[in-house]
């Protein structure tokens, strides 16, 4: 049985090839009749140049009111509740402050134990809404508060606080009211 010859070979021939293009049926632009219906345009617009440079944006803030020291130490108090006349308390053991307006923050003038005179009752501001006490302080005299440091006595000096400074007591069990009475 004879099979068929297949020939091999291990390069395989290379045909000449040349390219060819078939030529393409020319086409034109479309007939204006067969586009769908256009508005001519009877009159052009042109653009003047400008006069001069381009006008700058300006972002003018909204101008705040400036706070006074003592209005920034009532923006500390919510619900404020002078009293008609300073009310004694006694403390067994609290801590004294003072709102520094300037800095915007607390300020521990010390602790002291014993009576003190209030002359109202607020909540403060951001403090959770603590319950406290305004204390009038004569700087360096009062509660046994006498050895502020030069640079605290300095700074309420620098807030405008020369002998007297309202400062504050936060409520807690062990500030009582002193019985008129007794």
């Amino acid at each position: 049985m004879m099979s068929p010859a297949i020939s091999t070979s291990p390069t395989p021939e290379i045909a000449d090839v040349t390219p060819s293009v078939a030529e393409l049926p020319a086409t034109s632009p479309p007939s204006p009749a067969s586009e769908s219906p256009t508005i001519p345009l009877t009159e052009t617009a042109e653009l003047a140049p400008t006069a001069g440079p381009e006008p700058e944006l300006t972002i003018v803030p909204p101008t705040l009111p400036r706070l006074t020291n003592e209005e920034r130490w009532r923006a500390q108090q919510a619900n404020r509740e002078v009293f008609a006349t300073p009310q004694a308390y006694t403390t067994s053991s609290s801590r004294l402050w003072w709102y520094d307006p300037i800095n915007q923050q607390p300020v521990a003038l010390g602790n002291f134990s014993g009576p003190f005179v209030a002359q109202a009752r607020f909540q403060l501001v951001g403090q959770e809404g603590g319950a406290a006490l305004e204390v009038p302080y004569q700087i360096n005299e009062s509660y046994g508060l006498t050895a502020l440091s030069p640079a605290l006595v300095q700074r309420l000096r620098d807030a405008g606080y020369e002998d007297w400074v309202e400062t504050y007591i936060i409520l807690a069990p062990d500030v009582q009211p002193i019985d008129a009475e007794e």
